[in-house]
């Protein structure tokens, strides 16, 4: 079983790349991705719905917490040696972790993909 579920935008082509990055350089075992545009189950069994979702990064950890936005991030950076010192990092220095947050909000306001789904031409 998978420590964790990662829960992604998959219309988003900055997400996408993202993701892909990230996949590999984890273990496939390591980490379940759900693409909430490519796979209509994806929320199967979750308390959230596609809406919800779609406005941050949700991450399920390996004891079946819920982390949305930036400490979503973090946990997901946990599994990622190459970026795990960067969550460190940002829970060590609050002033440096709330400066990503607003820049990791201000993009998800306006990322790719979420105009298109909004106007009512894109997924849902």
């Amino acid at each position: 079983m998978a420590s964790m579920t990662v829960y992604f935008d998959g219309l988003c082509p900055v997400c996408r790349r993202e993701v892909a990055l990230y996949q590999r350089l984890v273990r496939a075992d390591r980490v379940a991705w759900r693409d909430l545009a490519g796979d209509p189950h994806a929320l199967a069994g979750e308390s959230f719905d596609t809406a919800t979702a779609l406005e941050l990064l949700h991450v399920r950890d390996r004891e079946g917490r819920l982390h949305i936005g930036l400490p979503a991030h973090l946990v997901m950076w946990d599994e990622l040696p190459v970026l795990k010192w960067l969550a460190a990092l940002l829970r060590r220095y609050p002033r440096l972790r709330r400066a990503f947050e607003r820049r990791y909000l201000a993009f998800t306001a306006r990322r790719p993909g979420l105009r298109r789904r909004t106007s009512g031409s894109g997924h849902a």
